[in-house]
């Protein structure tokens, strides 16, 4: 019988990695910085246009801009406190990236502890480095 098992992707944190995903975040917080300037700029202009339909028409817009502020804001500070957490992983640790999903055949007789165990890829620069099936490497 085929079931349908999450498969952890991991990743092995090398200098190289470390300075891609520093770089990824530190470009992502350059775009919302952006994003919040301009922003900034459509909502003072976009609550002047409201001020001549009315003061409540004024503050729903201001509201809406202030809303998506702080939702930029807030992604961003999360970005830097990542950056700090990665700044502080030593070299070598594993990664949580992301889940994918597989197919396991099940047979009478197969050890299910080791089966709810799962799998795991593990990536180090970019390459397959190692897979694992309830807890132990596998040769491919």
């Amino acid at each position: 019988m085929l079931i349908r098992q999450p498969v952890a992707v991991k990743f092995i944190l090398t200098e190289s990695t470390k300075q891609q995903i520093l770089s990824e975040h530190r470009r992502q917080i350059e775009r919302l910085t952006a994003e919040l300037e301009q922003l900034e700029a459509q909502g003072a202009q976009a609550v002047e246009q409201a001020m001549a339909q009315g003061g409540d028409v004024a503050q729903q817009v201001r509201q809406r801009f202030e809303q998506e502020k702080a939702a930029r804001v807030q992604q961003r500070d999360q970005l830097i406190q990542q950056i700090q957490q990665i700044q502080q992983m030593e070299l070598g640790t594993e990664i949580q990236n992301m889940n994918v999903e597989t197919n396991v055949e099940v047979r009478v007789g197969d050890d299910w502890g080791k089966i709810l165990r799962g799998a795991e890829i593990i990536i180090k620069d970019g390459v397959v480095h190692e897979i694992r099936r309830g807890g132990e490497s596998v040769q491919e």
